[in-house]
């Protein structure tokens, strides 16, 4: 059964459209207390830019409809999430559902490994070569021996409450793939370990070495909103529940175009499809709607 979280982060922001009602002539606009026509273009585009852009309201609501619409299409029992940010704006849908994470919770022991050692040269090779295999190829058994390493669930409860994720919640048995979380407390792990923060500039560059370069197996999901040329990191989940009755959960997150100055940063968390040939196609899917709506801010 899915569950709800208790509490979810909330954004606000203003809707920029009202200023269409004001009515003011385009000549009598001033900026910073002077008039367009003594601002240079550039400068009045971005301003024009973000009076007319659609509000985050209204974005929120455009999204919403489409992936509804779109779910609604494929005949299944999938469930989705979606965070997506780019800049300031931070979009979500169906933002406090709780899904088992599967193999996306490796990117949290990814900056616990990290931070445990300090920096990226002092990891150990073979915690490297661990850590290789945990993102590159899934691989689990190299991710028990990281998280036994660590200090398992007491460890894991500490990192998300360090990293700040409210809504992530560990498995009581211990067993670090059932952990549950909301696809925005995955947008900060993603951002933890691709940006520099919490993590230094040589961490993070491990980081994106790793994430960017999963096996081509691995590399569907949020790639397939990736625009010709833009670097793509990604971690993938995926996996059979008891949980939800052997039905799977199909998770994608990561961040495109991270190497340019506009990155857009993507969760797709789902849950209830029969198998990952049914998940994947509707993860990707959701993927280029979030992508569509989020550049039209």
């Amino acid at each position: 059964m899915i569950r709800k979280s208790s509490d979810t982060t909330r954004y606000s922001r203003l809707n920029r459209r009202k200023v269409l009602s004001i009515g003011v002539p385009a000549a009598l606009v001033v900026v910073g207390g002077a008039s367009f026509a003594g601002v240079g273009a550039n400068a009045a585009e971005s301003v024009l830019h973000n009076w007319f852009s659609p509000s985050r309201e209204e974005l929120e609501a455009e999204l919403a409809a489409r992936v509804e619409e779109y779910l609604a299409s494929t005949g299944t029992r999938v469930e989705a999430s979606i965070a997506v940010e780019r800049d300031d704006m931070h979009l979500d849908y169906n933002g406090d559902q709780l899904h088992i994470t599967a193999s996306i919770v490796k990117m949290e022991i990814l900056a616990m490994i990290q931070q445990y050692w300090g920096s990226a040269d002092a990891i150990p090779a073979g915690h490297r070569e661990l850590l290789e295999r945990m993102i590159t190829q899934s691989h689990n058994d190299s991710t028990t021996e990281l998280f036994n390493f660590l200090g398992r669930k007491d460890a894991l409860d500490a990192a998300h409450e360090r990293y700040g994720l409210a809504n992530t919640v560990s498995d009581p048995d211990g067993r670090w793939g059932l952990t549950e979380t909301i696809a925005a407390d995955q947008l900060i792990l993603a951002d933890l370990n691709l940006f520099e923060g919490a993590l230094d500039a040589e961490q993070v560059e491990l980081g994106r070495e790793l994430m960017g370069g999963v096996s081509e197996a691995q590399a569907w999901g949020v790639s397939a909103a990736a625009k010709e040329g833009e670097s793509v990191w990604l971690k993938n989940g995926w996996d059979v529940e008891s949980q939800l009755g052997g039905l799977w959960v199909v998770n994608s997150i990561g961040v495109l175009g991270g190497e340019g100055d506009d990155p857009v940063k993507m969760a797709i968390l789902t849950s209830g499809a029969v198998d990952d040939v049914e998940g994947v196609p509707i993860v990707e899917r959701i993927a280029e709607i979030a992508r569509e709506v989020i550049d039209e801010a």
